[in-house]
């Protein structure tokens, strides 16, 4: 049986059907030892305030950011803007207690990924 075009939209105005679809896949399992250890200690450094959601450079390690050359302090400021937007999506699903889920999963693994590729070009530039 068909449904007509209105029919069909009249699915997603219902506000429990929109929350349902809107919510993130639950993993089948748990965040990777790596990932896991990662995650509570990113928390842990915007908990604390060391890490501020809407300002890049409390992301990086000012030792050996001040040492490096204009060119790549360039590079890791972008890099840490990108790191940031990440940042503050993994916090909104851990504070909303969507922890285990794909979405979660992901952008944690990605972070944590990105992180470790940048800082084996230029030595340990984050906090985290």
């Amino acid at each position: 049986m068909e449904l007509s075009e209105e029919e069909q939209k009249s699915v997603y105005k219902d506000d429990d059907t929109q929350r349902g679809l809107n919510k993130p896949l639950r993993l089948d399992g748990n965040l990777s030892e790596d990932d896991e250890k990662f995650l509570k200690t990113l928390v842990s450094l915007v908990d604390d305030g060391k890490i501020d959601l809407y300002k890049a450079q409390t992301l990086m390690n000012r030792e050996v950011y001040d040492d490096l050359n204009p060119e790549l302090q360039g590079r890791y400021d972008l890099e840490a803007q990108n790191m940031l937007n990440a940042i503050r999506e993994i916090k909104n699903l851990y504070d909303n207690n969507l922890r285990e889920t794909v979405q979660m999963e992901n952008l944690v693994s990605r972070l944590r990924l990105s992180k470790e590729r940048l800082e084996s070009k230029g030595g340990d530039v984050f906090i985290i």
